[in-house]
């Protein structure tokens, strides 16, 4: 049986009310152990086809990366994580970025942003003709603990600027 983002919700808000004090006090390890996750069976892929060099790709990271100058930090205190997006410009570079996320070491992607957020490397492929385009915007997420808000709110706001820029293919990758 599948999980029901109603049945993800309820165990969620349970797993909420009984790790809370637990998470204000820094103790994350166990209570990570009781997450409600969400394990799918039928994993919705999308086959690519076509020809990459008339595609356009974009990136999307969960690595908490933001536009210190421009864009508000990430939630990072709350045990619900932060369900909002950052749109990141295809032109941005290092010392543009910040990064707000704080369940990874972030000593190695503030050397180089693209070990988890890999655009000049699309880029790149874009300049060698391998890929058609590389989207103008791109998007970064951070931890996030509300599955439920995630999917029925954030990830749609996403897409919908995503399918305005005409993209064909989204890259995700994880922090």
């Amino acid at each position: 049986m599948g999980v029901t983002i109603e049945n993800f919700k309820s165990a969620y808000e349970k797993w909420v009310k009984e790790s809370l004090a637990e998470y204000q006090a820094g103790n994350t390890k166990e209570i990570v152990k009781k997450f409600p996750f969400i394990v799918s069976t039928d994993i919705p892929w999308t086959p690519y086809e076509g020809d990459a060099s008339q595609k356009t790709f974009a990136v999307v990271t969960s690595g908490g990366f933001f536009l210190k100058d421009s864009q508000p930090a990430f939630e990072t205190t709350s045990i619900h994580g932060d369900t909002s997006f950052r749109e990141i410009p295809k032109t941005v570079q290092q010392a543009d970025l910040d990064i707000a996320h704080p369940h990874y070491d972030h000593a190695l992607a503030r050397e180089d942003f693209n070990i988890i957020f890999p655009l000049q490397r699309f880029c790149e492929l874009e300049e060698e003709g391998i890929i058609g385009s590389v989207a103008q915007t791109h998007y970064s997420v951070s931890y996030v603990n509300d599955v439920a808000t995630l999917v029925a709110d954030t990830i749609p706001k996403m897409l919908a600027h995503i399918r305005e820029e005409g993209v064909d293919a989204l890259f995700l990758v994880p922090a």
